[in-house]
């Protein structure tokens, strides 16, 4: 598996923007097209940095971070297709994202996950988040509000040895 910095691949950012059950945890727009405003102001958002798994020019998946330069804080989001989800690929994504920032200074990551995301809470875990508390009533999902954890992990910290 290869891991790349990944930002204006359309075709394969759309295997993910058009697939709504993909994007029910994220805060991601749904579109089915390249020309999309909410995709290409996301292509575009210069405070974004992304990498992206392929197996052999196939795309699997995608880890994104929003990044606060002047608080030395980046906020993520990872999408793994449906077909290579459980087979290692999120945690190998999550870890490339969690070195690469920490290699560049920032000070803090954190991940915002929906409290019915039991998979997701599962993988920041394993790779060394803690939950620091419970937002409530902050993710909206289907016309519903959900409560959400948001989970952190720190630059210099022994908990990031993982």
């Amino acid at each position: 598996m290869q891991i790349r910095e990944f930002h204006t691949v359309f075709k394969d950012l759309l295997q993910v923007f058009s697939n709504k059950k993909l994007l029910h945890y994220t805060d991601l727009d749904w579109c089915n097209s390249i020309d999309n405003k909410s995709l290409i102001q996301w292509v575009e958002d210069f405070d974004r940095i992304s990498w992206a798994a392929y197996e052999n020019e196939t795309f699997l998946g995608f880890v994104s971070a929003h990044l606060v330069r002047k608080h030395k804080t980046a906020s993520i989001t990872i999408v793994v297709l449906e077909q290579f989800q459980h087979q290692g690929i999120a945690q190998k994504l999550l870890q490339n994202t969690i070195n690469q920032l920490f290699e560049n200074n920032f000070a803090r990551i954190e991940a915002q996950i929906c409290t019915e995301n039991k998979f997701s809470q599962q993988l920041f875990e394993a790779v060394g988040f803690t939950c620091e508390g419970r937002l409530r009533k902050n993710f909206l999902i289907d016309g519903i509000l959900y409560d959400s954890f948001m989970y952190a992990k720190f630059a210099g910290t022994n908990e990031n040895k993982s």
